[in-house]
């Protein structure tokens, strides 16, 4: 008799195919349903910065499901039915709603995110605020956390440099007649985002071995990697290169465009910003706090954005900023700031990845516009190390960039492997087009047409003609005036710059003219030579200040203050300089110079002053001592332009006079000092002074050869002159004064609601020099005598102080002034002259 065991065995294998016929029916029918849910993947992204958005929420409008982007901006996520729409949403951006098609899983989607207008204005109700909080201990932990607080750091350095033109369109483009031989690069643009789409035109690309120090400031850069489309100089690459856009969130203050900003994370960000604490993520086993941060108030230098945020040491790992719209810099629509940060194996935090993306256009927003965009990435960082400090020590200059020979010999596969990011597919184009644009013909007439116009020199090869604006003028001793430059390119050479310039007045009949040379030695010792002949009319030209901008030119007499007699030197002069400049900033500068100069009238004529028959000549020694530390300069075959640092720049100049030598006719000495710094003060923008000395000593000079104190007589408004003096007004043998201006940009503006969201800002200045002059001075001169009379300040102060707006129309500055100036005092016998005070 058969077990329970058994009959219970034998029913499951009576009844089993009763069981497996509905299970495999079931399978049959239901799964070609399930191959049929197919999965799609994409990537949010910032439309402007072009970075990846992490953790933005992507949902299915009807259907509920949907996910976060992980920690590099990426998600997974089924694809959605039929009329269904997704969308993809991040505090701060527009909600981005994308209808459901079956396209969606074919491809990966970039999803592109644009700014909300209304970013920021998010007011804090309760009594507890979560992000206030935060920001206290990001604070606290700063001194720990600075990516910049080591001694010195060495690492690889990758730069890309990118122009993008803004705001275009295949019908605006193809309704410009001028453009559409170029309709071509249409064919390049980016058409992922249909809003926004922009044709890259420019990029530059290196890799270097970069070395730092704060303390001593000391920064190396060995380009071993360079690739650009267009421009191939390096000194253009040196100023826009690793070293001249370091900027740290930590800072309190960080400065864009010369103006200067708060930093959200500034030891007092809490006058100036809202915050806001918003969700929480893991990333790593690490828990991350998402903070936003809005300005308080319209019209200050501040920014929008966010930071995540490591809970266990309060560090930074990503700070998102964009500029609120009323900050005060000109031709700049929109700009944003992107930094990365990594934590080493030490727990200290280091700097990994700088973007820095603007939106810069002389024309209203939405019109075209170029957008600039770069990005430094910090790789194989190493911190503290010996023999950084040994490399940074063997330098003879604060900051050196050096290109390699072989930089620009590497070959597309080099650079496919050595990119710490890879190329969009419209980066990669960008090579191939303006290669294509540069040998068009039409395109080469076209950039040379625009050149000509703002620079004003036609280019013919290996010489330049021009400035046109010089061409013609008029001044009442020569009446139309001719004039015709020549000089030579970089094609002639690169070291040795030749220039002249013939000019012929209509009313005197007289030819004038100029010659000159400048050589740059080769190699890296820092020498040149400059020597030059003029016989032309001192045309409003400073003595010793090259310059000033000078009176002939087309525009001269039409801003001419009115009621004042032009004055006028014929200056015949001989001039021949050497300059060794080293590379901590100083620079020394002998000279020879003679000249000889011949007045006209108003000014004195030379038989009312001298007994000599022979025009009034010098024959001079000189020595220029400059000191400029942190002071960076682009060189070009014309002149070199600098461009000064936070630290004072002391000048310091002797000059001997020789009675007969080069036909001299007098013995003086001659010195003078200066001292000119830009200081930033925090919150109240920045103060600019100029301090200086000097004295001449001799027993007896013809006024040319004194001090002439610089005077004004056209409406644009001179920097370093006195704007409400005449020229030839004062003179003085022994001076001191300073300038000091404050532009304290919208600071006191912002109180009135109505300037809140202009650009206007405001500043203050005054001017102010005390002169003296000998007795032996004064009677050669006839110093308050004849029929224009000479001036002497006489131990006393002559000031101007002024105020006004500036960047009326991002372009124009009115300034109100007034002037003080002593009393003149008379010799005995002569009416008194008495200068009242004005106001202009």
């Amino acid at each position: 008799m058969p077990s329970a065991a058994q009959r219970i065995s034998a029913a499951l294998l009576k009844a089993l195919p009763a069981i497996l016929i509905p299970v495999v029916l079931c399978c049959l029918i239901f799964t070609p349903a399930a191959a049929q849910v197919k999965r799609m993947t994409g990537t949010v992204i910032n439309q402007f910065t072009l970075e990846k958005i992490p953790f933005a929420s992507v949902v299915w409008k009807k259907e509920g499901k949907g996910t976060l982007t992980d920690s590099l901006g990426n998600f997974r996520l089924d694809a959605g039915k039929a009329g269904d729409t997704l969308v993809i949403s991040y505090v701060g951006f527009k909600d981005l709603e994308v209808p459901a098609s079956p396209s969606m899983a074919a491809a990966p989607l970039n999803l592109f995110l644009s700014e909300a207008k209304e970013t920021g204005k998010v007011v804090i109700t309760r009594t507890y605020n979560r992000g206030l909080l935060w920001w206290r201990h990001i604070v606290k932990n700063k001194p720990i956390n600075n990516p910049y607080k080591f001694d010195n750091y060495r690492c690889q350095l990758y730069n890309k440099l990118e122009f993008d033109i803004n705001n275009i369109s295949r019908e605006g483009f193809n309704q410009i007649k001028l453009l559409r031989p170029f309709g071509f690069v249409l064919d390049n643009i980016d058409s992922v985002s249909e809003n926004k789409p922009f044709l890259p035109v420019y990029m530059t690309e290196s890799l270097s071995d970069f070395c730092l120090s704060l303390h001593p400031h000391r920064v190396k850069e060995t380009i071993t990697a360079l690739q650009t489309t267009g421009i191939r100089n390096e000194t253009v690459f040196q100023f826009i290169g690793g070293i001249n856009q370091r900027l740290n969130c930590y800072d309190n203050f960080m400065v864009l465009f010369g103006k200067e900003f708060v930093s959200p994370i500034s030891s007092n960000g809490d006058n100036f910003y809202n915050y806001r604490g918003a969700d929480t993520q893991f990333i790593s086993g690490d828990r991350y706090l998402h903070l936003f941060f809005t300005p308080k108030r319209a019209g200050e230098n501040t920014f929008s954005g966010d930071c995540w945020v490591q809970q266990k040491s309060w560090a930074v790992k990503k700070m998102n900023l964009a500029i609120s719209p009323d900050a005060a810099i000109n031709f700049v629509n929109r700009l944003s700031l992107v930094q990365e940060f990594s934590q080493m194996e030490d727990s200290s935090w280091i700097c990994i990845k700088d973007k820095f993306i603007a939106d810069i256009s002389p024309l209203k927003k939405n019109k075209i516009s170029v957008i600039v965009r770069k990005t430094a990435m910090y790789n194989q960082v190493i911190v503290n190390d010996p023999a950084t400090t040994a490399i940074l020590a063997a330098m003879k200059a604060p900051e050196q960039v050096i290109t390699d020979d072989s930089a620009r010999l590497r070959t597309p596969q080099f650079w496919t492997s050595a990119r710490p990011e890879k190329l969009s597919v419209n980066e990669q184009k960008v090579y191939k087009m303006i290669d294509t644009l540069t040998s068009m013909p039409l395109f080469k007439k076209y950039t040379n047409t625009l050149d000509f116009i703002t620079d004003g020199r036609k280019k013919l090869g290996k010489v330049e003609i021009g400035p046109w604006y010089k061409w013609i003028s008029r001044n009442p001793l020569e009446g139309p005036r001719l004039r015709f430059d020549l000089a030579t390119t970089e094609k002639f050479s690169k070291r040795l710059y030749l220039h002249g310039y013939l000019a012929y007045g209509f009313k005197d009949h007289a030819l004038k003219g100029k010659a000159e040379f400048n050589y740059k030695f080769p190699g890296t010792g820092g020498y040149s030579m400059h020597a030059a002949y003029t016989k032309d009319l001192d045309n409003g030209r400073a003595k010793y200040n090259d310059e000033e901008i000078t009176t002939d030119n087309v525009f001269s007499q039409l801003i001419r203050r009115p009621n004042i007699r032009q004055k006028f030197m014929l200056v015949n002069e001989i001039k021949i300089s050497a300059t060794k400049e080293w590379g901590n900033g100083f620079s020394v500068q002998p000279f020879l110079i003679r000249t000889s100069y011949v007045t006209f009238a108003p000014l004195p004529h030379k038989d009312s002053l001298f007994a000599s028959e022979d025009d009034v000549t010098s024959g001079e020694l000189g020595l220029k001592l400059r000191f400029a530390p942190g002071e960076k300069k682009i060189s070009t075959i014309r002149k070199d332009y600098k461009f000064k640092g936070n630290h004072p720049v002391f000048e310091l100049r002797y000059v001997h006079g020789i009675k007969g030598f080069l036909d001299g006719q007098y013995n003086y000495d001659k010195l003078f000092g200066s001292i000119t710094q830009k200081i930033r003060l925090h919150d109240w923008g920045s103060l600019n002074y100029r301090a200086y000395a000097g004295k001449i000593y001799s027993k007896a000079l013809p006024f040319m050869l004194l001090e002439l104190h610089p005077g004004n007589e056209v409406y644009y408004y001179s920097k370093d002159g006195f704007n409400l003096m005449n020229r030839f007004e004062f003179y003085s043998d022994e001076f001191a004064g300073i300038n000091v201006e404050h532009d304290f940009g919208k600071k006191l503006l912002n109180l009135l609601p109505f300037l809140r969201k202009t650009n206007i800002r405001q500043f203050w200045n005054v001017k102010t020099v005390w002169g003296n002059l000998t007795n032996e001075n004064r009677r050669l001169n006839h110093i308050d005598f004849g029929s224009y009379r000479l001036r002497t300040l006489n131990k006393h102060a002559y000031t101007e102080i002024g105020t006004g707006i500036d960047n009326i129309f991002r372009v124009f500055r009115v300034d109100l002034v007034w002037r003080f100036a002593p009393q003149v005092t008379s010799p005995r016998n002569m009416p008194p002259a008495r200068i009242s005070n004005s106001t202009s």
